[in-house]
C-alpha cells in the first residue's frame, strides 16, 4: 500500500420508514471534489408497476462558487451509479435479508 487512505464523510439528513426514504450528503473525503461543499442525496423506494421496487434519487451539488463543472459533476454521477448498481446487486442476490 502507498499508505492513502480514502474515505468519504456522510450525514444522514432524514430517514422516514412509513415512506420509504432516506436522505443524506457527501459532506468530505475523497469522494468530494474540493469545488463542492457537499452533495446531497434524496432517495425513495416506490412499488414497481409489475411488482418488486423503483428506486428514485434525487442528487443537488452544492458548490462552493457559481458554477459545477461537467466533469466533477460526471464523475460524481458515475460514482453514485456504481454505488446504487452495487446495493441493487446485493438486495437482489439477497431478496430475504
Amino acid at each position: 500500500m502507498d499508505g492513502h487512505t480514502s474515505f468519504v464523510l456522510h450525514k444522514v439528513d432524514a430517514i422516514d420508514e412509513a415512506n420509504l426514504s432516506y436522505d443524506y450528503s457527501i459532506i468530505g473525503g475523497a469522494g468530494l471534489d474540493e469545488s463542492l461543499e457537499k452533495i446531497t442525496f434524496e432517495s425513495k423506494i416506490l412499488p414497481g408497476p409489475h411488482g418488486g421496487s423503483i428506486g428514485k434519487i434525487n442528487v443537488k451539488f452544492h458548490t462552493k462558487g457559481d458554477v459545477l463543472s461537467e466533469t466533477v459533476r460526471d464523475e460524481s454521477k458515475f460514482k453514485g451509479i456504481g454505488l446504487f448498481k452495487a446495493v441493487e446487486g446485493y438486495v437482489l442476490a439477497h431478496p430475504d435479508y
